[in-house]
């Protein structure tokens, strides 16, 4: 597992582009009000896998607007809403 480092600018998953990865700093139960998930939502992601350090990669994207965004986490494919994505901090690669 990657190690999270604090000296690495942080972003929401649902920025990162297809192809793009980078490692999980964790899941996000403070959003604004408008793209705010219920807390079994935030319970779920971290549940199947969105944890800090694990490795995340952006495979596919619907197009034109990016939502619902397929990522592998681990050796796992899911599909996540943007708001979803929106809730995931990670470090990208390549910063």
């Amino acid at each position: 597992m990657n190690a999270v480092r604090s000296d690495v600018p942080r972003i929401r998953l649902d920025a990162l582009r297809k192809g793009r990865g980078g490692v999980v700093v964790g899941v996000d139960p403070d959003q604004s009000s408008s793209t705010a998930l219920p807390l079994d939502a935030l319970r779920r992601l971290v549940e199947i896998g969105f944890v800090a350090g694990e490795r995340v990669e952006v495979v596919a994207a619907a197009f034109p607007q990016g939502d619902p965004i397929a990522v592998r986490i681990g050796a796992t494919h899911f599909a996540l809403r943007k708001h979803e994505a929106q809730a995931v901090w990670i470090e990208p690669d390549g910063v």
